[in-house]
């Protein structure tokens, strides 16, 4: 294992090709990393452990697995325990990374491995071909483009811009801004507290939730589309109600408007 001081937050870059990376940001004053074999019997995989770059140097620390070869493979499990709000920068292949606590600007490269952050509370920058991508909470800007993954945010509170050709988007909570621009993808807003929704489709899906207490303003337009439209009509917000902005744009694709009583507008 690896033990660097760090008193305060760090940069982190990790690039991984196959197997696993674990990060765990808490308040500490330290950063540890240990690689291990994701088989202590395989050959390429103790091979590929036991190269493993760690280097740290001005508040810098990268991790990166050997590059493949014909002869040479190997799968490898890396974990992190680093300061809370550090900043990360990862670059994956097939390997899957999970990020436990909470983390400044975050950039990610996933190829056909699976992503899982936390809390990202400054900005996140994120690109992936079919392997997904899941926050639990977003507070600033995030632009994620993806190929075929699906992205899931738990509770936006900030300002996501999403690309996809076949992916889609799912977001449990929306306190923000959301723009999608999607192919095929669909997009599934469970509950759209307040903010604004702005959805290109060509032939995806676009159904959204409204919870009690958020009133909505429309601008939907459809090629061939079906629009479903749940909610009763009213005057206008009253009182203390939030606003949900919905922009849609679709070619064939359905769009769904509900009212989602499970779901509560308070922040």
């Amino acid at each position: 294992m690896s033990l660097f001081t760090t008193p305060e937050p760090i940069s982190v870059r990790v690039e991984a090709g196959a197997g696993s990376v674990r990060l765990s940001a808490t308040e500490r004053t330290d950063t540890a990393v240990q690689v291990r074999p994701d088989d202590a019997t395989c050959d390429a995989d103790v091979w590929a452990a036991e190269h493993v770059r760690v280097d740290f140097r001005d508040g810098r620390l990268t991790v990166s697995t050997p590059k493949r070869s014909r002869h040479r493979g190997g799968s490898v499990q890396i974990d992190i325990a680093l300061p809370s709000r550090s900043r990360l920068h990862a670059t994956l292949g097939s390997a899957d990374l999970r990020a436990e606590g909470e983390y400044g600007d975050v950039r990610l490269a996933v190829a056909g491995g699976d992503a899982a952050i936390d809390a990202v509370i400054g900005k996140l920058k994120a690109a992936s071909g079919s392997g997904s991508i899941a926050v639990q909470t977003v507070q600033g800007y995030a632009g994620i483009a993806t190929s075929s993954g699906s992205v899931r945010v738990e509770t936006l509170e900030g300002e996501l811009r999403f690309k996809a050709a076949s992916g889609s988007l799912s977001i449990d909570t929306l306190r923000g801004t959301v723009k999608s621009r999607t192919a095929s993808g669909s997009v599934i807003l469970e509950a759209g507290v307040r903010g604004v929704v702005d959805a290109h489709t060509s032939s995806g899906e676009v159904a959204v939730g409204v919870p009690e207490g958020t009133a909505v303003k429309f601008d939907i337009t459809t090629g061939s589309g079906v629009v479903t439209n749940r909610l009763q009509p009213a005057d206008g917000p009253e009182g203390d109600d939030e606003t949900l902005v919905l922009h849609v744009r679709s070619g064939s694709g359905d769009v769904h408007i509900h009212r989602d009583p499970a779901a509560a507008p308070a922040t």
